[in-house]
Formats: structure tokens, sequence, C-alpha cells
């Protein structure tokens, strides 16, 4: 396993951050903006996504917002996580985005927003099974992300969260998401490269309690 992704989850599997985004003014305007598109169209499950980054700077999420594995297979393909490194119209359009993902910037890829409906879920899965790990996901609660309405579980721990806070989540360790109410749950969902420097921005980055 990676020594910086060791040294980053030695801090907590769920680590606070200073990074916040006034998260309704988000994503109403994400809704007035753009068009939300099924992620992963295989399964009709609702989720659903927004770039913000994306293979070639576009929306379509085609195949950004797609199951790569399965995608590569029927196309031929070879894509990777870290070739979803061009940015959209959500991230040059959204100043206070902008601002939050600043120290990571470099490192940013394959990253979107979730839309996920009433019902809508990810079962539960890891991010990856390999073992040198060399990523990690900063994620940012939007809207109605808590309990009793929505439930993170992370193995058997039910995450809460303060709504426009930057986390680091540990999601190599088994993770699932339900929204159990009639109300769309969103969230930010940022893949960072694992390296020394992107891991010293987070503990910079480390809320004070």
């Amino acid at each position: 396993m990676s020594f910086d992704f060791l040294t980053l989850a030695a801090y907590g599997d769920q680590i606070e951050l200073k990074p916040t985004i006034d998260s309704k003014k988000f994503v109403r305007w994400t809704e007035d903006n753009f068009k939300y598109v099924r992620y992963n169209p295989r399964h009709d499950v609702n989720r659903w996504g927004l770039s913000i980054t994306s293979l070639d700077g576009g929306l379509s999420g085609i195949p950004d917002l797609d199951s790569l594995h399965q995608y590569n297979i029927e196309n031929n393909t070879s894509h990777a996580e870290t070739d979803f490194d061009v940015i959209t119209q959500v991230y040059e359009q959204y100043n206070e985005l902008q601002k939050i993902i600043e120290p990571w910037k470099d490192y940013m890829f394959r990253s979107h927003v979730i839309r996920l409906g009433p019902g809508g879920f990810f079962p539960p899965h890891r991010d990856t099974y390999h073992y040198d790990i060399d990523t990690f996901r900063l994620i940012v609660p939007l809207h109605n992300c808590n309990p009793p309405n929505v439930f993170f579980n992370l193995e058997e721990n039910v995450m809460h969260w303060e709504q426009g806070r930057m986390y680091f989540l540990n999601t190599t360790k088994v993770h699932t998401l339900f929204n159990a109410s009639f109300d769309n749950s969103y969230w930010i969902v940022f893949n960072i490269k694992c390296n020394k420097d992107s891991v010293n921005a987070v503990l910079r980055n480390l809320k004070q309690t």
C-alpha cells in the first residue's frame, strides 16, 4: 500500500477539512444551468451526475459517468480514471468551486456532482482493489445527506456530515449510500492523485477542532 495513502489514512477514515462551499446556492445553480445525466446508465437506479472534469471537457457523461470497466470492454478502449482531467463548464463558471479545490487542482481527475434521487443507492463496494493505492477521494456533502433521510455507511459506521464542508473519506473500505427520502441528495466527489504534495495539502487543510 502507498506510504502516502497510509500517512493520510492514519489521521482517520473521515477527516473534516477547512474548505467549504455555499451548498444551497451551488446546487440551485447547477440545476438552473445544466442537465444532469444518468450515472452508469446500464442500471435502472435513480442516480444522476454532472461532470466537473471529463475526457474532453464535455458534459455528456460518456464515458466519465459510466462504469469504466464495462465501457472499456464494450468499446475496446482502455480509459483510466486519470484520463478524465479536462475541466468542464461546471468548474470554469463557478469561482467558489474553484476555490475549494485550489490546493488539489493539479491532482484532480474524474470528478463530478452526484444527484441521488429518492430510492437511489450505491451498493456496498470499494473504490479500489489494488495493492498500490494511487488515488483518494475528497467528498463534499451538499444537500439532504444525513440520517434519517440518507444513509452513508462506511463499513459498520453511519457517517454524519456538515453540508457544504469538504472531507477526506477512506473509500478503500466498504461503503454504501442510500437515499430513503422523497428529496434529492447531492454530493461532490473529487478524485485526487495520491502523492506527497496532495497528501500534504490535506494535512495543511485539516479543520481545527
